[in-house]
């Protein structure tokens, strides 16, 4: 795991809980932090949307895209990109997330429920993540090569 991973998780974890900012960690890092074994490329969280003023206010120097409503690739959602000591975090806002299906391309609204994250120990630190079922199932819509990966990692270790 690369040491720019943990220095980045640590400062962002420390930054929401001082501002009592409710957060998940979704995507590869989500992946990752339940037994999967890919490479992290960058840290995936979602924010409420009420939230994302007071982390704004914070993280300036660090923004390398500014907050924008954006329809790229599979995704349509508001976020902003930081880059912290050379570590990329995208950090999604909720509601109003949508993914569109690899299979039939239809547009899916995500449900991020805060209070059921699961929270994993990671690199010394305790953060809330995504459940495994909620994973597995937005990473199968996504259907990319990254996913299927996850997604039979995931199975595995939902097996044991």
């Amino acid at each position: 795991m690369s040491d720019r991973v943990k220095v980045a998780l640590e400062w962002l974890n420390n930054l929401l809980e001082s501002q009592q900012v409710a957060y998940q960690i979704v995507g590869g890092l989500a992946a990752t932090i339940h037994g999967g074994s890919r490479e992290v490329a960058d840290i995936d969280l979602y924010i409420k949307k009420a939230d994302a003023a007071k982390v704004l206010s914070e993280v300036t120097p660090y923004i390398s895209k500014p907050l924008t409503h954006c329809v790229e690739g599979s995704w349509d959602l508001e976020y902003f990109q930081l880059i912290y000591q050379s570590q990329k975090i995208e950090i999604g806002l909720f509601p109003g997330t949508k993914i569109q299906s690899s299979e039939n391309g239809s547009w899916y609204e995500l449900h991020t429920d805060f209070s059921a994250s699961v929270v994993k120990s990671y690199l010394g630190m305790e953060v809330p993540v995504i459940p495994i079922p909620e994973l597995i199932s937005y990473k199968r819509l996504l259907g990319r090569e990254v996913d299927h990966i996850d997604v039979q990692e995931l199975l595995q270790v939902s097996a044991l």
